[in-house]
């Protein structure tokens, strides 16, 4: 069986299995850099950069190598920074006319 690996920039990370918390905690880090829902405010000071991250790295509930994917894919969306954003949930109003279907 080949290694799996992701890319990110230059480097290649290889990961321990087709299951590394790692990889998911990666694209979770980078989709959420630009869903609108959860991207920090622009622009970006360096106290802002620092408590999302801290609060990334402190958070309780996921495994600390998911963490770290997590906090990998969003410095690599941070740098790659296109302008395109998504919002992961529809608006309120589309909501309601889904319910009164």
């Amino acid at each position: 069986m080949a290694e799996q690996t992701v890319t990110v920039g230059n480097a290649t990370i290889v990961l321990n299995g087709t299951n590394d918390l790692f990889s998911d905690g990666r694209t979770t880090g980078y989709l959420e850099f630009y869903d609108e829902r959860h991207r920090p405010l622009f622009p970006l000071t360096s106290h802002i950069v620092r408590d999302y991250l801290l609060a990334i790295l402190t958070e309780p509930t996921h495994p600390e190598l998911w963490r770290a994917g997590r906090i990998t894919g969003w410095i690599e969306a941070l740098m790659e920074n296109a302008p395109q954003t998504f919002r992961s949930a529809l608006p309120e109003e589309h909501m309601i006319a889904l319910q009164n279907m």
